[in-house]
C-alpha cells in the first residue's frame, strides 16, 4: 500500500513539474511580448451611438495617417520615440477631425504604460500585462474603448483588409495568433500575474 501511495505521489509530482514548467515558459513569452509591442488605445467620450461611431471613424483616420509610419519602425524603442514626436500632430489632427464632424470635446494624445487584461482581436490574442500604448482619449474618455497593436503592424490589416505582415508581426502571430490550442492558459496567467504583481 505504501509503495502504491509513493508511486502516486511521484506521478503527481512529475505532472505538477511538467505543467508548471510549461506555464513558466508561457509566462516568459507573455512578458516578452508586452515588451515588444506598442498598442493604440482609443477611449470614446461616451457610449452614445454618435460618440462610438466617431471613435471608429477616427480610428480609421489615425491608422491611415500614422499607422504605417509607426508600424514600420525597427523596434519598440524607435516606435515609442516616433510616437512621442507625433503626439502634438496626432492630438491636433484628432481634434480637427472631431470638430469637422460637429464634436467640440476634442482629443488628448499621450504615450502611457498601462495594464491590459487578456484581449482577443481578429487574428490575435494578447496576454494580460503592462504595455506601452499610444492613447488618444476623446472628450471625457468615459465610453467604451478600441485597441489594437500599432507596432508591429497588426491592426492595419484589420482595418484595411490587407493581410501582409512583417517579421515582427509574424513572430507575434506565431506565438499568440488564433486559434490558440489552449486559450484557458491566458486566464490562468492573468489570475496568477495579478496575485503576484
Amino acid at each position: 500500500m505504501k509503495n502504491k501511495l509513493y508511486a502516486i505521489l511521484l506521478l503527481l509530482g512529475a505532472i505538477f513539474c511538467t505543467i508548471s514548467g510549461a506555464f513558466i515558459v508561457f509566462s516568459e513569452e507573455c512578458e516578452q511580448v508586452s515588451g515588444e509591442v506598442l498598442r493604440l488605445h482609443i477611449p470614446a467620450n461616451s457610449n452614445s451611438a454618435e460618440d462610438q461611431k466617431v471613435k471608429t471613424e477616427l480610428r480609421d483616420y489615425l491608422l491611415d495617417e500614422f499607422g504605417r509610419e509607426l508600424g514600420e519602425c525597427r523596434d519598440l524603442e524607435e516606435a515609442e520615440e516616433r510616437a512621442e514626436e507625433l503626439l502634438p500632430e496626432i492630438e491636433r489632427k484628432s481634434t480637427e477631425f472631431l470638430a469637422e464632424r460637429g464634436f467640440d470635446y476634442g482629443a488628448r494624445a499621450e504615450l502611457v504604460s498601462m495594464y491590459f487584461t487578456t484581449r482577443e482581436y481578429d487574428r490575435l490574442i494578447l496576454p494580460a500585462g503592462n504595455y506601452k500604448a499610444l492613447r488618444v482619449t476623446l472628450g471625457s474618455g468615459e465610453g467604451e474603448n478600441w485597441w489594437c497593436v500599432i507596432f508591429p503592424q497588426l491592426c492595419i490589416p484589420a482595418v484595411s483588409e490587407k493581410q501582409d505582415t512583417d517579421d515582427n508581426s509574424s513572430q507575434i502571430l506565431e506565438t499568440f495568433g488564433k486559434p490558440q490550442k489552449i486559450t484557458v492558459k491566458f486566464a490562468i496567467y492573468e489570475l496568477l500575474s495579478r496575485l503576484f504583481a
